[in-house]
């Protein structure tokens, strides 16, 4: 068999793929605004640890140096 296009409307037909739907950019940018989220809330939970330790150091040893100094 031959394989024939019929031209409809007297539009060319296009060869190339259509490119990918606006959905499924939509869908990839939610995920990573999700992941982006997350990772900007991990960032902030860290930072809060290490300066809740680093407050605890500055207490531990402003208290050994008033112990030592009496």
């Amino acid at each position: 068999m031959d394989p024939k296009v019929i031209e409809m409307d007297g539009k060319p037909r296009r060869d190339t793929p259509p490119p990918v739907s606006d959905f499924w950019f939509a869908q990839v940018d939610v995920r990573l605004g999700r992941i982006e989220f997350m990772v900007t809330r991990l960032e902030w939970q860290i930072w809060m640890i290490v300066c809740g330790c680093a407050g605890l150091l500055v207490f531990e040893i402003v208290k050994a140096l008033s112990g030592a100094a009496s």
